[in-house]
């Protein structure tokens, strides 16, 4: 499925806010291949680790991924520990490494928008911009944003490394993001009025796609002059009927990618977008 011409009509009239998941920054690798930005799943992993535990499966069984990393919290004191193995982990990718990305380099590479959003903690996109001479300031509170309006703005919805106390790790942190009463929430608001949402590097059971939608589906119906009126537009890989009934429920288009090459396939949207 290429890209529908309305996605490409909003882009040409700077209406996209496209929203940055964890499968962006997995597709960066570097020492040749054999190295890549860790999943949350193997986010996940470490902290068991770290708890003393040889097999993740044993603290699953008793709660889910969230809870894990809030029973860490509680533990340990405090995420210190992983938060720093995880950065470690992105602090290998060089600036080339990132924009030798196909997607990492298709999405600095669109200059009709300005404000970028991602749930990621990790500064690959801000790396990549500065790579291809585009400033931009990282914001994750109402104190970081920006005021010189020729910076792109890329908006940590769950804070980074450098904002610790703004980073959404644990299952308590998300439950007080969900209440969507936040200073960024407020932020979202202003920045989807008039425009469409696009995620990419999302998967279907992605909490962060649910409830930032729910925000805007509360709160907006159809977009404005638009022919379809849809709000968002969500990647994702050969989905199956149900992922597709369900985001159509929400108002969601889905747009298709294989998945023989799909980092190249997710590139190749991005650039039908814009040309």
């Amino acid at each position: 499925m290429g890209c529908p011409e309305e996605l490409r009509r909003l882009y040409h009239e700077r209406r996209v806010v496209p929203f940055i998941g964890a499968g962006v920054s997995m597709s960066v690798s570097w020492s040749g291949g054999k190295a890549r930005g860790p999943s949350w799943r193997e986010m996940v992993d470490q902290a068991i680790k770290i708890l003393g535990s040889n097999d993740p499966r044993l603290l699953r069984l008793r709660g889910s991924d969230l809870q894990i990393l809030e029973y860490f919290k509680i533990k340990v004191g405090d995420l210190a520990p992983l938060t720093n193995w995880l950065s470690h982990q992105f602090a290998m990718a060089t600036d080339d490494d990132i924009v030798n990305s196909p997607i990492q380099s298709e999405l600095v590479a669109l200059d009709r928008c300005s404000i970028y959003y991602t749930t990621n903690y990790d500064d690959f996109l801000e790396r990549a911009l500065r790579k291809y001479g585009r400033p931009s300031q990282a914001i994750t509170a109402e104190r970081s944003i920006a005021h010189n309006r020729s910076d792109v703005e890329v908006v940590k919805f769950h804070g980074d490394f450098n904002s610790p106390k703004e980073m959404v790790v644990t299952e308590s942190q998300y439950m007080d993001r969900m209440r969507l009463e936040n200073a960024m929430d407020f932020k979202l608001r202003g920045d989807i009025l008039g425009r469409a949402a696009l995620f990419i590097g999302y998967s279907f059971g992605d909490p962060n796609v649910n409830y930032i939608f729910h925000l805007i589906n509360r709160l907006f119906e159809n977009l404005p002059d638009s022919f379809t009126g849809k709000r968002a537009y969500i990647v994702l890989t050969d989905p199956s009927d149900c992922e597709r009934r369900l985001f159509q429920q929400r108002n969601i288009e889905v747009i298709s990618v294989g998945s023989n090459d799909r980092p190249r396939e997710i590139a190749n949207l991005i650039n039908q977008m814009r040309s």
